[in-house]
């Protein structure tokens, strides 16, 4: 195949290094993979990353791709998987969610669910991301001799023949492999430069992200509160200094676009006024807000998962809104997909079509499935046109009257609803 920069041809004839499989991004997606392909297979990896190398001591040197600011919620079944590839602390870091509670604003109707209901120790845990990228990071060390690290390193040319993928990144290096993974997230420059477009849907959104100081415990409730705007999450977070009673939650905030200035430019108190009376008193007094951050709110499906000897997890696959909350853990899912096909594959060459095409297969079904859940909760939930929003009380009433239903709920929400011979079906 030609090369996909005209100026630079035949890149593997220049190879500096040999390797089986280059992974394009070293955030949480990136490096689980990472993990997942030196604990279970025999494959050297090369993972290449824009930023600087991960500072273990301060947690605060995290790929450029990723926001300081910004906490996941990782499902039960993502806690699980990420145990299975080798983050056994993972139980141990961040803060569980025990219970979760759904309100309309404005409105009577509300859902709840709790772990103890369907007799888990947690329905989730909430993670800050310099830390879960950190631990990942961490989690690879006895993994170095199948490990090559590049960073501060960007792929500026890709090419492929047929049994390989030949890379030259910016510091001139050239790496040859089997297979290329790009996980650089939602604006990723290698996707581009494998000729892979998207469709992009504007939600002329913005979330606002920050950490929210507490006067009382939440006692590991997780809140999503639906207002005309958009959703606003509160997620618990571990308390930082317990004998002062420092109790935290995550907020994620979505607001329409024209009114992120005007939100980003009130000073601390006015800020707390406004989500105060947005959210109401579930957790008490709000007493401080830490640095605020903000990103704009747009969907981004790339048209293929899959190209020759490449392959897209994570956002650089899909960017969703935040609404449901189920971005690193979809992203996780395809990491499992690809990890478990890779085992499957018999003649052991991970690039191999038969594979990605399956891959493919698996990871569109179990996306576009998220993809139209998400939407139809953005446009049921962010607007107050009268039949909407007495739809969508009635329903939330009902879930609570309903168990098999709410329990149906509640195992997606964990993650635990996959059709698990998808992978066998697909090859």
């Amino acid at each position: 195949m030609q090369s996909e920069n005209e100026n630079i041809d035949n890149l593997s004839a220049k190879v500096d290094e040999q390797t089986d499989v280059i992974i394009a991004g070293a955030g949480a997606t990136g490096l689980a993979l990472g993990l997942a392909i030196t604990r279970f297979t025999d494959l050297q990896v090369a993972i290449v990353e824009a930023g600087a190398e991960i500072n273990e001591q301060s947690n605060a040197e995290i790929p450029s791709d990723f926001l300081d600011l910004r906490s996941v919620a990782l499902s039960a079944q993502s806690c699980q998987f990420l145990s299975e590839i080798g983050l056994p602390s993972v139980q141990q870091l961040g803060c569980p969610i025990d219970h979760i509670h759904v309100s309309d604003k404005g409105h009577l109707a509300q859902s709840t669910m709790h772990a103890s209901d369907y007799n888990l120790p947690e329905l989730g845990r909430v993670l800050e991301l310099p830390l879960l990228v950190s631990k990942l990071y961490q989690a690879l060390k006895p993994a170095q001799k199948k490990l090559s690290w590049f960073w501060q390193n960007q792929i500026m040319a890709i090419d492929r023949a047929s049994d390989s993928v030949s890379v030259k990144l910016s510091s001139g290096t050239h790496l040859n492999a089997r297979l290329l993974v790009v996980a650089e997230g939602g604006n990723s420059p290698t996707r581009e430069k494998l000729g892979i477009d998207v469709t992009q849907f504007n939600y002329h959104q913005s979330a606002i992200v920050a950490n929210i100081e507490l006067a009382e415990d939440h006692k590991n409730w997780a809140f999503e509160r639906f207002t005309s705007n958009g959703p606003l999450a509160l997620l618990p977070l571990p308390d930082n200094d317990s004998e002062q009673n420092r109790h935290r939650c995550s907020l994620v905030w979505t607001v329409a676009e024209h009114q992120r200035e005007s939100m980003m430019a009130l000073d601390e108190a006015d800020f707390l006024d406004h989500l105060q009376a947005e959210f109401g008193y579930r957790l008490g007094k709000f007493k401080s807000v830490g640095e605020r951050a903000w990103f704009p709110l747009v969907l981004t499906k790339a048209n293929l998962h899959i190209h020759h000897r490449a392959a897209l997890l994570g956002n650089a696959c899909q960017t969703l809104h935040p609404i449901a909350g189920q971005g690193l853990n979809l992203a996780l899912r395809d990491v499992k997909t690809l990890m478990d096909l890779l085992n499957k594959n018999t003649n052991k060459d991970p690039g191999d079509f038969v594979l990605l095409n399956a891959y493919q297969r698996v990871r569109k079904q179990d996306q576009s499935a998220l993809i139209a859940a998400t939407e139809t909760l953005v446009s049921t939930f962010s607007n107050d046109y009268f039949p909407l929003v007495i739809g969508r009380n009635l329903a939330l009433m009902a879930l609570d009257n309903l168990p098999a239903a709410k329990r149906s709920l509640a195992f997606r929400a964990m993650g635990f609803y996959q059709n698990k011979g998808a992978e066998d079906a697909a090859l």
